[in-house]
Parts: structure tokens; C-alpha cells; sequence
């Protein structure tokens, strides 16, 4: 039996890989065999360190979900110290996301266009949608004293529909134009709060 940081460090070898394939091929069009080449390992290992497909889908889905998770905290964490609404433009529409970010975000768009026929997809990346809106309507909250939380979190859903909408069109090369508007759309929303 591998050692515990063995089995970890090799499932994570295999999330990634699994987005890739994900991203290139698409969740139903890729399988074992796909992962397992692309981690130069024997199909039998990846489900030994994974499970069947059903447990690696739940994984995945998972991992790419907390990924962002993490990411966002950690954008979140850098700017702390900013207490105007300008950090919030700053971490979600930047022109040049993070490579780690770049590189699982096909994936996410991906298991996002196949969620409906997956609940354990459809489950985490609704957990994944309401970490962002918790995220930010708790920093709205702090930075908008004479606003409800319902309010904060009426204008989160609202950012947080906006920047996915964005973040959906990247492939486009829309270019600093779209990024602008956006910004400029999200100041006008959150120029709501405490009016």
C-alpha cells in the first residue's frame, strides 16, 4: 500500500491530468485510458489511487471546485487591507488571470455545461457558485455598514453573475473593452449599497 503522501501527492498528479482531458475532450468523451496516458500510468493504477469513473467525476469536480475555493480566499487575503470596493475589481477582472486559474477554468466550464445531468457535478459547483456569493457579501457587509446583508448578497449574486459571465468569454479575446464595461457595471451595482 502506498504511503499516505504518496497516495495524495499521486491523486492530485491524476486531478490535474483528469481536468486537462476534461478540458480537451470533454467529461463524457474522456476516460481512463485518456488519464491514464496523459499521467504515463497504468489504467489499474489510476483507479487504485482514484476509483471508478463515478468516484473520479465526484473527485474531480471537487478538486477543481476547491482549487478555486482556495484561490479566491487567497486573492481575498492579499487585499484585505483595501477597504474601498476597488479590491473586488481588481481580484475578478483581471486581464491576465493566474496560470493556475487559466489552466482549470476550461475544465470548470466544461463540468458547468454538463451539470444538469450530473447531480454530484450540479451539487459541488452550486457550492462552489455560493462560496463566492458568501465570500462577497461578507467583505460588502464590512465595507457597507448601513446596507442589509439581503442587500449585500442581492449585489453579490449579481457580481458573481457577471464575472462568470465574463469569465465564460475569455476564449473570445473580447479584450480590455469588455473588461472595463464590466467594471464599470459592478461599481454601479455596488454603488447602490448605502445610497
Amino acid at each position: 500500500m502506498a504511503r499516505p503522501s504518496v497516495k495524495k501527492e499521486r491523486h492530485k498528479v491524476i486531478m490535474l491530468a483528469f481536468a486537462q482531458c476534461i478540458a480537451e475532450k470533454g467529461l463524457d468523451a474522456t476516460s481512463l485510458d485518456d488519464i491514464a496516458r496523459k499521467v504515463q500510468m497504468h489504467r489499474s493504477l489510476v483507479r487504485h489511487f482514484s476509483g471508478n469513473r463515478a468516484d473520479l467525476i465526484c473527485q474531480v469536480t471537487d478538486f477543481i471546485s476547491s482549487e478555486f475555493e482556495s484561490m479566491w480566499v487567497a486573492q481575498k487575503d492579499q487585499n484585505k487591507d483595501d477597504k474601498s470596493d476597488e479590491w473586488l475589481l481588481k481580484t475578478l477582472f483581471k486581464n491576465t488571470p493566474d496560470k493556475e486559474y487559466q489552466e482549470l477554468l476550461p475544465a470548470f466550464y466544461s463540468l458547468l455545461a454538463v451539470a444538469h445531468r450530473y447531480p454530484v457535478v450540479s451539487e459541488r459547483l452550486k457550492q462552489c457558485f455560493n462560496f463566492y456569493v458568501d465570500g462577497i457579501t461578507n467583505e460588502l457587509v464590512l465595507r457597507h455598514p448601513l446596507s442589509t446583508e439581503e442587500e449585500c448578497r442581492e449585489i453579490s449574486t449579481g457580481v458573481v453573475g457577471i464575472y462568470f459571465n465574463w469569465d465564460s468569454l475569455r476564449g473570445l479575446n473580447l479584450g480590455q473593452g469588455v473588461s472595463s464595461i464590466n467594471r464599470r457595471i459592478v461599481r454601479k451595482l455596488i454603488s447602490i449599497l448605502d445610497t
